[in-house]
């Protein structure tokens, strides 16, 4: 290996991995698709082995990166929280609202918030976080930031989690389906249909096996991956069916994707986390506050659902 690597090649690479796509992973990062490109390059060049097979304008990881993966994700919790620790003693006091919000309330409910806080606050700058649930623990222990975002529940103080939204996963299909039609999906619609799976040890993948075991409905589940949203651009591509949270499916709809009702229902519940023993600033209430509107808004639209 030559030479020292740096945390914005790691967290491209990551993100290529979790996301299967340097778009996905350019979206979350809030970068552009080169820079995500130009970061995997050069961290190739550091590691000085190949890690992705590029056919048919897809990244295919190689052994070498799915190893490399296992063990980044294995350190990276004291990595992000060493990286934020030295960051946020610089940024006390300097009109920053730190946000740290997990997949699902990254696809609309945090840009569209985060859109109306900044035209109503435009002097105070945002920091966001996208961390999948297994790194919340961390972040909750450090206590570098201002708003959290998650699904519930949460191993945290009762008292530092403000519930914000219940609302029921839907069935997502690709353009076309046989079932496009019907106004609800059942979970024996989905019988032996291929099936996407958010990967083991989530509070949707249990959610969701547990339904189709509970019916006795037997799906093929063909591909497992790590995001909803990554779900979504499968299910897009006409590879399967899936049963993902409203937040993220309601983002692609307009990518041709059909979102529909699922029955039984799957309810997920959402929540605001706070730091502890730390008063919060004008800024933060005000982007609370505009958060719970949005996410009501969201609970009015898919009451139904």
């Amino acid at each position: 290996m030559s030479g020292a690597l740096n945390l914005k090649q790691i967290d491209a690479f990551r993100w290529v991995m979790i996301s299967g796509s340097t778009s996905q992973a350019a979206a979350i990062l809030n970068v552009s698709q080169p820079a995500v490109s130009r970061l995997l390059k050069n961290f190739e060049g550091q590691v000085e082995y190949q890690l992705f097979i590029r056919s048919g304008g897809r990244l295919h990881p190689t052994p070498e990166a799915e190893a490399l993966f296992r063990e980044i994700e294995r350190v990276y919790p004291g990595l992000t929280h060493l990286s934020n620790l030295m960051q946020n003693i610089a940024l006390i006091d300097s009109g920053l609202v730190r946000i740290i919000a997990t997949m699902p309330m990254m696809q609309r409910l945090v840009p569209e918030a985060l859109y109306e806080f900044h035209r109503e606050m435009p002097q105070i700058r945002s920091s966001v976080k996208t961390i999948v649930k297994r790194e919340l623990r961390e972040w909750l222990d450090g206590q570098q930031f201002d708003i959290g975002l998650a699904t519930l529940p949460v191993d945290y103080l009762d008292a530092n989690i403000m519930p914000l939204a219940s609302l029921n996963c839907a069935c997502v299909l690709p353009p076309g389906h046989p079932l496009s039609g019907a106004d609800v999906i059942h979970a024996r619609d989905l019988a032996d249909e291929p099936f996407i799976s958010i990967i083991p040890d989530t509070i949707l993948r249990s959610r969701v096996d547990r339904v189709f075991d509970k019916l006795g409905v037997q799906r093929r589940l063909m591909i497992e991956t790590q995001s909803a949203a990554a779900i979504c651009e499968m299910a897009a591509a006409g590879l399967g069916v899936s049963v993902v949270d409203i937040f993220t499916a309601s983002g692609f709809a307009d990518k041709g994707i059909l979102v529909k009702p699922f029955r039984p229902a799957i309810r997920l519940q959402f929540g605001i986390l706070l730091p502890v023993q730390r008063p919060q600033s004008n800024a933060v209430e005000a982007l609370i506050e505009i958060v719970r509107k949005r996410a009501k808004g969201f609970e009015e639209s898919y009451r139904n659902f």
